[in-house]
């Protein structure tokens, strides 16, 4: 069997960091849409609101930071012993994943620009995207723009949990690049 490479300490913090993000945005998310759609407003709503607002906006910059190690740092080869299509299909897996991280919050950054609703915290405020106009019925389908790909997501993140898992079980090394 071929040596194993790992990704660099950073790398995988910076993984490990964003998935626990992206997980807990998940259910945040339809957490505080079905709150909103009973027309439940309060302390805890908002505390939602403002909790998935904060952490996508992390995601999102911490994908540009991931995509700047990834293009300066890159990946560690695959093991030649993993066959070719399972290289093909895990490339295109993280490419559509990494996609999804950028548009997801951008789409959610546009719609509260154009709701406006860019208060996080106290007097802490996101910076209003620039060139996005305040715009109900654009913050309205912005938003659901934002669901739909937070669904996509969602199902993407499961192909790529259930593949680290088969991974492991298998003890072919593909999972401990990244543990």
């Amino acid at each position: 069997m071929s040596q194993i490479q790992k990704y660099p300490i950073g790398w995988r913090v910076l993984h490990w960091l964003m998935a626990v993000m992206v997980l807990t945005l998940l259910p945040v998310g339809l957490w505080m849409a079905s709150r909103a759609e009973a027309n439940i407003w309060g302390s805890l709503t908002n505390t939602l609101y403002s909790s998935h607002k904060a952490l996508g906006f992390t995601v999102l910059l911490l994908m540009l930071v991931r995509i700047g190690l990834k293009i300066r740092v890159g990946a560690p080869p695959y093991p030649s012993t993993l066959p070719r299509s399972l290289q093909i299909a895990a490339k295109s897996l993280h490419h559509c994943l990494y996609l999804l991280l950028i548009i997801t919050p951008m789409l959610g950054w546009a719609g509260v620009t154009a709701y406006p609703a860019l208060i996080i915290v106290g007097d802490f405020y996101l910076p209003a995207m620039p060139g996005v106009p305040e715009d109900a019925a654009l913050a309205e389908r912005l938003f659901a723009i934002h669901g739909v790909f937070a669904l996509m997501l969602a199902v993407l993140l499961a192909g790529h949990i259930a593949a680290a898992l088969r991974h492991m079980l298998r003890g072919d090394g593909i999972f401990r690049r990244m543990l």
